[in-house]
């Protein structure tokens, strides 16, 4: 039986491209380069992308400087971090002062207001 890619990455109806990186996630290299394969098999059109983790989501400096390269600010258009738990956010937006990514990206505590911000940068087809 194969293993299901990590993360799980889907395309919603209203044109935002959805990253699950699961409970307590560590986002390495491996784990984003496997979000963008997913990515470009379901839309070579760039998109806004919402990237969901409970608990707390830690990251790698391999995987932050990966997501600034040209293959994947080819396909993005947008970055909501949703945060559901205070101390995330603070990581979160402590993060993005310091290391701000090439595209639009802002963190939030509500899906429905991170989807409400990314559908401003949804391409029209």
């Amino acid at each position: 039986m194969q293993e299901a890619p990590y993360p799980y990455v889907w395309l919603g109806e209203d044109g935002i491209l959805r990253l699950d990186y699961g409970r307590n996630p560590r986002i390495d290299l491996e784990a984003i380069q496997s979000a963008l394969r997913q990515h470009v098999a379901i839309s070579t059109v760039p998109r806004p992308v919402l990237v969901k983790g409970q608990g707390m989501v830690t990251s790698t400096a391999e995987a932050e400087d990966y997501a600034a390269t040209p293959e994947v600010m080819a396909v993005t258009t947008a970055v909501a971090l949703m945060q559901p738990t205070t101390i995330a956010r603070i990581a979160a937006k402590l993060y993005l002062t310091y290391r701000q990514p090439p595209y639009p990206c802002r963190a939030f505590d509500r899906e429905a207001d991170a989807i409400d911000w990314l559908l401003q940068y949804v391409p029209r087809e």
